[in-house]
């Protein structure tokens, strides 16, 4: 109950302790909603390890989506307990990104979401991708992060208990295969014994001192978003993409507003933004995407005309220190 965290002791410890007739927590509790969350230096730490070679693959307890918020692309982490934000296609395992929580259910077992999909080609039943205890880990993450820790020469596992199985078995396979076991945690754990170094410290601290040692810079965090437009004979489509331009649900709202003054509003994402145009092309436009604004992100406008057919795919760049979009380039 003691905990030096600033965001308190966690929900078992509190449960526990209440059962025992223990005191209650009196310190002032730091917490901020998940979906406002700013990535962590540690988070961005991994961020610069990876693109400079250094580090592999990222396999996550976590279920907060940081990581991925962060800059990590999906081919390079594990997801082992899902991501609140993402919703997966029970028939085709197509994922779904979108900047809310997707978690509808009232049951534990529940994970249907009630939304339906975005691509044409995809017809299953969209799930939540949460485990929750007594359930099984998906394969492929599964799979993935026991092959990487086979072939790990040095395996870092941060803020971690250990205690969770199977993604807490994933680091001692490390030891197993003769690779190096570095265990960062504020407490003991029960992979201790097997690891080649214990810090018991806060994982930013040690990765901040870690970084300086190596001579790399920890990156400043910022949003990227993709974006694509598509007009195609009578109909304008807008849709949000991830990294590597899977569909991504970012816009509550979109609205076209032609140079003769007339609007095209889309105010719900059930599905893409689509816009029926008519017999003829509206023209020079200006065409705005709203965003749900979890990080205070305004508004953001472009210019284009509808004359032709076409499809273009922008890459837009929001510094959430500054509040302001640092820069929107299309890519194609």
């Amino acid at each position: 109950m003691d905990t030096v965290l600033p965001t308190g002791p966690g929900c078992w410890e509190v449960a526990a302790n209440k059962k025992k007739g223990g005191p209650t927590y009196k310190k002032k509790v730091a917490k901020v909603a998940m979906h406002s969350a700013y990535p962590s230096k540690t988070h961005m730490s991994f961020v610069a390890l990876l693109e400079c070679g250094l580090m592999k693959y990222l396999v996550s307890q976590n279920v907060d989506g940081l990581h991925r918020k962060s800059g990590i692309p999906a081919d390079k982490i594990s997801e082992m307990h899902g991501n609140t934000n993402i919703e997966r296609c029970k028939d085709w395992g197509k994922d779904y990104l979108r900047d809310y929580r997707v978690r509808t259910a009232q049951t534990v077992h529940d994970h249907k979401t009630g939304r339906k999909w975005d691509d044409p080609e995809c017809g299953g039943i969209l799930q939540d991708t949460i485990i929750n205890f007594g359930e099984g880990l998906p394969e492929e993450e599964l799979n993935n992060a026991f092959n990487h820790a086979e072939w790990a020469d040095l395996w870092l596992a941060m803020g971690s208990s250990l205690r969770v199985t199977p993604a807490a078995d994933v680091p001692k396979t490390v030891f197993d295969n003769g690779g190096k076991l570095v265990i960062v945690n504020l407490q003991k754990t029960p992979l201790d014994a097997y690891a080649a170094l214990n810090i018991y410290a806060k994982c930013d601290d040690v990765m901040d001192r870690l970084m300086k040692k190596l001579n790399i810079e920890i990156p400043k965090w910022k949003i990227i978003r993709y974006w694509e437009i598509v007009k195609k004979n009578k109909e304008i489509t807008v849709n949000g993409r991830d990294e590597q331009h899977n569909y991504y649900s970012l816009f509550p709202k979109v609205e076209i507003k032609s140079k003769k003054d007339k609007k095209f509003i889309k105010s719900s994402e059930k599905e893409p933004h689509k816009f029926k145009i008519g017999d003829g092309d509206i023209g020079a436009c200006t065409l705005t995407l709203h965003f749900q604004g979890h990080y205070k992100e305004k508004s953001c406008s472009f210019d284009f005309d509808t004359t032709e057919e076409q499809c273009q795919l922008y890459k837009i760049v929001y510094d959430p220190f500054e509040e302001e979009w640092e820069s929107k380039e299309p890519l194609y």
